[in-house]
């Protein structure tokens, strides 16, 4: 096991003006037509630095958006239940309709931050003789991050202001371009790995093995402990709503029994202290790598690179966290779930119980990993017997390390519609179209299926109705799931 390093972050700036304004409904977002009486377009296209400002305001933007997608998505996924908060209740069946609000604003959300980047790197570059490179560069990152999140959590989308809607594959090509060209712009080492990265990420979502691989080894290569995090801002904002949902009172947000020893990821560390939130990390090309590596028989291959993986987690922070407040649902929450060290758990039905998933919150503080953690140790991988058993440990491991990023609901192949209000405004998008439904994979429980366990308290055991790790590998050739299968 390689001793602990200093994990190199990669921070966004702080977050401090916002002049991302003109907003509508749904995918309309019209940045160049804002009215205000004391500074228009124009005004603001001629003040000194407009390019540096700009970027702040798209930075501030992208965790917005960030943010948005990661609460919806361990909602609806089944690392989280919404036990006690007034965000949305049918998410946990899933249930993902076009007309519902919460899909439209994560639509807005997104088309937000893809429009904001847009016209820095259409108008204000152009207008700003002190802009540089590295600016273009950060513009076309944050744009491809758009690109991203709509290939990765929609069916289709349009790629600009009622624009033609195109599917998944037409937003992540596009984001590599724009990440290909970022690449070129920027002198930065630690941007230029995080901009390969997230070139893995889409070639990874596209299911190109190949260029994956490729992406993938150039991170490790360059930096193996890399981590780009979004600083949220607990005075200016934005804050990390997942830190308030996880710490801010005693039901809101449960974890899935067997993921509770990862909860908190996002501790309360005390007023106006807001936890970053990674969203690329040099563990996906460690996953990449493996799982390319099982896709065309290389056993040994990504026994290897997991083993590896499980070193660099372990090398990751672990903080002293004092948990006290989180009773799981006793006081008035929906579910009441398992609290005590002593309580065992089942990954399903026929399953044999496993210890030290649950955490004893009282009377003593929670050693929790903020940036990854998993339950997988070196012997478990060492001892796999073939892929199947590799890739269920794959999947166990990136489902944990994940864990609070807002990227499990993709693996799982859910992926939200087109809103309703974009086909009432856009005539390129069509009512009753494949698009305007989500996607569902067939194998998904559904009513609140992903998120149910038995508890006997007396007894101290938890059966989980359905291991969906188990579920994926099982349906590794569905075109919904497992990109290199």
């Amino acid at each position: 096991m390689r001793a602990p390093t200093m994990m190199r972050r990669f921070r966004t700036l702080p977050a401090l003006l916002v002049l991302l304004t003109g907003i509508g409904a749904c995918d309309q977002f019209d940045l160049t037509g804002v009215e205000n009486p004391n500074l228009t377009d124009e005004d603001f296209l001629k003040t000194p630095d407009a390019a540096a400002t700009w970027l702040r305001g798209v930075e501030r933007t992208f965790m917005q958006t960030l943010d948005d997608l990661v609460v919806n998505g361990e909602i609806a996924s089944d690392n989280y239940f919404n036990n006690y908060t007034t965000l949305t209740k049918v998410f946990d069946l899933p249930r993902l309709d076009h007309h519902d609000e919460d899909v439209r604003a994560l639509q807005q959300s997104v088309g937000r931050l893809r429009e904001a980047a847009t016209f820095g790197l259409d108008r204000v570059l152009e207008a700003d003789p002190a802009s540089t490179e590295e600016q273009e560069a950060e513009f076309l990152f944050y744009r491809a991050m758009a690109r991203i999140f709509s290939g990765e959590y929609f069916t289709a989308l349009p790629a600009a202001d009622r624009g033609e809607v195109l599917d998944a594959a037409a937003h992540l090509n596009a984001a590599l371009e724009d990440l290909e060209r970022a690449r070129t712009l920027t002198a930065d080492e630690a941007r230029r790995t995080g901009y390969t990265l997230a070139m893995a990420r889409a070639h990874y979502r596209l299911g190109n093995p190949s260029q994956a691989v490729s992406a993938a080894t150039q991170v490790l290569a360059a930096d193996p402990d890399f981590v780009r995090t979004a600083d949220y801002d607990g005075v200016t904002g934005p804050g990390n709503s997942m830190q308030g949902l996880l710490t801010g009172s005693t039901n809101n947000l449960q974890p899935l029994p067997r993921l509770d020893f990862l909860d908190p990821k996002f501790p309360n560390r005390g007023p106006q202290i807001e936890s970053a939130q990674a969203f690329l990390k040099a563990e996906e090309a460690h996953l990449i790598l493996a799982e390319a590596a099982l896709a065309s028989g290389g056993v040994e291959s990504a026994r290897s690179q997991l083993l590896e993986l499980r070193s660099l987690v372990a090398s990751r922070p672990v903080e002293e966290v004092d948990s006290r407040l989180q009773e799981r649902g006793r006081r008035g929450g929906a579910v009441i779930y398992p609290n005590r060290s002593t309580d065992r758990v089942a990954f399903e039905p026929g399953e044999p119980f496993v210890e030290g998933l649950i955490l004893d919150r009282s009377p003593d503080p929670v050693q929790v990993s903020t940036v990854s953690g998993t339950s997988v140790t070196a012997e478990r991988i060492e001892s796999a017997a073939n892929e199947s058993e590799l890739l269920y440990l794959l999947y166990l491991m990136r489902q944990e390390i994940f864990l609070g990023e807002g990227r499990r609901v993709v693996d799982l192949g859910l992926r939200y519609p087109l809103s309703f209000a974009e086909v009432q405004v856009n005539s390129n998008a069509v009512a009753g179209e494949w698009y305007t439904e989500a996607r569902i994979p067939s194998f998904i429980p559904l009513d609140g299926g992903m998120d149910r366990f038995d508890y006997d308290e007396t007894n101290g055991t938890v059966v989980i109705h359905h291991d969906m790790n188990r579920i994926l590998v099982e349906n590794r050739s569905s075109t919904e799931v497992l990109p290199f299968h």
